[in-house]
């Protein structure tokens, strides 16, 4: 098992990210005589397999796959989905070592694969759990890992914020606290997922379009509006089209509606008088949306905090935009609301924090959960 070759799969496999929905990202390398013949990975749901991409590609150069050693990020696949069984054209061309970075946690291949082609006589080799390298590859999945054993989406909360905490001053103002360049990086972490949540303050001070921008142009991302009174006009450009849910409550539902039901704009209640974050979540998951952008203000992010509390599913990471300046004030909203902890050593923790600049700016990026 040669690690070189396991990093070019995952470099690979990165080139898929946000494109893939509900397939994970994937990379692999066809390997011969200690050379890399062929490459390949996963561009889209529907869309050939990584792996097929590469015997593919080998194929057209007219490379004789016999005795070769396959390097993929993720087990090969043995059902029909919408593509064939990715084993059975291992098998076919005749691959004799298959170097695995992890198993596919989804039900339907889990340990399935690497059965078939052990059967078949192929040797099969997968990456030690706890490994640097396996870290790598399951870093690649985070939010289908989850949403695969949980049915729950990965949750990234986001906030661009002062070095004091604060996302606007105590006038509301907060265009623009960050740079160019943190703005930009994050449109592209919005991107990469699957729902963007915000809240109806946030669309009816911005009305912002929520699109994905850069390399995911025309990606077809969830708007998810938090709207517990149900009172956003239906002009805002969030309502433009259909892919876009309001999550309200029972009570405002009764009330108001119809007049969102005329527009043919989905709302739905996620509790009586106050939208649970756990039932929201669960339904996103439901729909197969594995990562859930949260940029919502204040009020969506403590609501989403004080459930956080209590279910250690409901944030996964924070991503926090911090720009070199201070608003002080004590009515200059905060980025998170809320109720907040009691104590100290009620604090919610970070164990895992990454600090990057961009430009005069910072980017803290903290993974609560590793999957």
């Amino acid at each position: 098992m040669n690690h070189f070759f396991f990093k070019h799969a995952i470099e690979l496999a990165q080139k898929g990210l946000g494109h893939t929905l509900p397939n994970p990202a994937v990379g692999a390398v066809v390997v011969k005589e200690n050379k890399i013949v062929a490459r390949g990975w996963h561009k889209k749901a529907g869309e050939r397999h990584a792996e097929i991409v590469a015997m593919d590609e080998a194929r057209a150069a007219g490379t004789d796959l016999k005795g070769a050693s396959l390097y993929i990020t993720l087990e090969p696949c043995r059902h029909y989905g919408r593509t064939p069984p990715c084993t059975d054209r291992i098998v076919q061309e005749g691959i004799a070592r298959v170097f695995m970075g992890m198993r596919d946690p989804f039900e339907r291949v889990n340990g399935r694969g690497m059965a078939v082609l052990k059967e078949k006589g192929i040797d099969v080799q997968c990456l030690k759990k706890g490994s640097p390298l396996y870290r790598e590859v399951a870093d690649l999945n985070q939010p289908f890992i989850k949403w695969t054993n949980t049915s729950l989406p990965y949750v990234t909360m986001k906030a661009a914020c002062t070095l004091d905490g604060k996302i606007a001053t105590r006038a509301g103002s907060s265009a623009w606290i960050t740079g160019e360049q943190a703005r930009s990086d994050a449109r592209r972490e919005r991107s990469m997922c699957d729902a963007v949540l915000v809240g109806s303050g946030t669309v009816r001070a911005d009305n912002p379009e929520l699109a994905a921008h850069g390399e995911y142009t025309g990606k077809s991302l969830l708007r998810v509006i938090f709207d517990p009174s149900l009172t956003l006009p239906t002009t805002m450009k969030v309502f433009r089209d259909a892919n876009v849910l309001v999550a309200t409550t029972g009570r405002a539902l009764e009330q108001a509606g119809q007049a969102y039901a005329e527009r043919g704009i989905e709302t739905r209640a996620f509790g009586a008088t106050r939208v649970s974050i756990k039932q929201l979540l669960q339904y996103l998951g439901q729909r197969s949306i594995q990562h859930v952008f949260v940029e919502g203000g204040a009020g969506v992010h403590g609501s989403v905090f004080e459930e956080a509390l209590l279910d250690p599913l409901i944030i996964d990471r924070v991503l926090w935009y911090m720009a070199p300046m201070l608003f002080g004030g004590k009515s200059a909203l905060s980025a998170i609301g809320g109720t907040g902890v009691e104590s100290v050593p009620s604090a919610f923790r970070i164990p895992h924090m990454d600090v990057t600049h961009l430009g005069v700016d910072l980017k803290l990026s903290g993974r609560i959960n590793v999957y």
